[in-house]
């Protein structure tokens, strides 16, 4: 699953999700520590990367939008030459 380049924005976002949930639930109890601040700091940057990859490969937000049927700019292929 890993190795699958359009399964690996999705697995960084869950993950980082996982994440985020378990270090606010260890930063309430009364036994927080650096650690806990870590973990949270860990899915933050693994939901961050997440979406920068999943932006990357469906070509940015220009690419989203073109797929799903709104407008924004054309910028062609990468072979076109002016």
């Amino acid at each position: 699953m890993v190795k699958d380049p359009k399964n690996r924005p999705l697995l960084y976002v869950v993950t980082g999700v996982i994440a985020v949930a378990a270090a606010v639930y260890f930063l309430m109890l009364p036994s927080a520590g650096i650690l806990d601040w870590f973990i949270l700091a860990m899915g933050i940057v693994s939901i961050f990367k997440g979406v920068q990859e999943y932006l990357q490969l469906h070509g940015g937000l220009a690419g989203i939008r073109r797929k799903s049927g709104g407008s924004g700019p054309d910028l062609g292929t990468p072979d076109d030459k002016a």
